[in-house]
């Protein structure tokens, strides 16, 4: 015994010195680097620098000193950025726009807000001639809800495009379809847009009441899936299978916590039941890092480690906001509480359109008079 664990303890040891030796290369690689870079600078050179691609190069959003938890503060353009396969980002904007192209055209999921809708156009345009395949088009848009800024570019990004029909369906669709891409979405969504007066250009021209459904674009399998309830009753989750990119909409928000519009059917447990199904829908790589690339209505891409510790915080708060409502006490009485304040810092807001006290009420409002306190997706 006293043998083995004198060598188990070499071996330790041995390891540490290994360890040791790695660093301190690493840090005379460094010094050497730093040494050839400032002597290149006072023979009056600049130091190697990589080239940039047209796309895909790394954009900064944040100034400097900037908290690093506020909502990225962009640069009023709209920047293309690879995600993965044949999946790009725009950035830029007030929420996230993923495009995927290839063969058959232009597949676009979400539209951004009206006002960015000319330069996301132009962009979407250029990625498309240079990263598209035989055709350029715009062919299908998917709203992911009916929030003014995942559909404000609707009409824009919709007629600029095209489809491609044929057989029996090319007549009435000539006569009596929309003209442009076609702009999908859950039925709810357009029975909320007719219900508040919204402009009919913006509305979605397929609609489809499924819970979910896959086809096929640019011969990549697409994954649509509806939680029923979520942030809004609209809610679709779209997964590129192959391109291994998951776009989750409003569902995950990587800038503050989730906006649940209960004016339109969200509800804190189905937004819970989303945030699951989002996870499970992942992938991680080795160890839990890294893996599906999961695109968040607002903010930096995820993963889903990411995911689950946005799930396990919400879970907490609403379980504590259930809790106090069942021993019935008031709205105000919970938020005098402070129910979120261990996690306020990284997603809480005290302005802007949606503050933790709206992110609190709207969790007090979705909860049942004396429901479970411990969520559960079989309740």
């Amino acid at each position: 015994m006293h043998t083995f664990s004198s060598e188990r303890g070499a071996a330790r040891a041995g390891s540490r010195a290994s360890r040791r030796a790695w660093w301190a290369g690493l840090g005379l690689v460094a010094a050497s680097l730093t040494v050839a870079v400032a002597g290149q600078q006072r023979a009056g050179g600049t130091p190697p620098q990589a080239p940039e691609s047209a796309f895909g190069a790394p954009v900064n959003l944040y100034a400097r000193g900037a908290d690093p938890y506020a909502p990225p503060q962009g640069d009023g353009e709209i920047h293309p950025w690879h995600a993965r396969g044949r999946v790009w980002l725009m950035v830029g904007g007030e929420s996230n726009v993923t495009v995927q192209v290839g063969d058959n055209g232009v597949y676009v999921v979400d539209t951004g807000t009206q006002a960015m809708a000319p330069k996301l156009l132009a962009q979407i345009q250029r990625l498309a001639r240079e990263q598209g395949g035989a055709h350029k088009a715009i062919r299908m848009v998917i709203n992911t809800n009916g929030r003014a800024d995942h559909i404000g570019g609707n009409e824009i990004i919709r007629k600029a495009g095209s489809q491609i029909i044929s057989g029996e369906e090319r007549g009435p669709q000539a006569n009596f379809g929309t003209p442009g891409a076609e702009v999908f979405a859950h039925e709810k969504v357009l029975e909320r847009l007719v219900a508040e007066g919204v402009n009919s250009e913006l509305w979605p021209t397929d609609l489809e009441g499924f819970e979910s459904d896959s086809r096929r674009f640019n011969g990549e399998a697409v994954e649509i899936y509806h939680p029923r309830s979520a942030n809004t009753d609209g809610q679709l989750i779209v997964l590129f299978r192959e391109s291994d990119v998951l776009v989750a909409g409003d569902v995950v928000d990587m800038t503050s916590y989730p906006l649940i519009d209960v004016a339109r059917g969200g509800t804190i447990d189905g937004l819970l039941v989303a945030l699951n199904k989002v996870i499970d829908m992942a992938v991680p790589d080795r160890q839990a890092d890294g893996g599906t690339l999961i695109v968040p209505g607002h903010g930096r891409l995820a993963t889903q480690t990411d995911v689950v510790l946005y799930k396990n915080t919400l879970t907490i708060i609403r379980n504590l906001v259930q809790y106090y409502k069942n021993q019935g006490k008031t709205l105000e009485e919970v938020l005098a509480l402070k129910p979120s304040e261990g996690y306020d810092q990284r997603w809480g807001r005290t302005s802007g359109p949606w503050t933790t006290r709206d992110f609190i009420t709207a969790v007090y409002t979705t909860l049942p008079a004396n429901g479970p306190v411990f969520f559960s997706i079989a309740n």
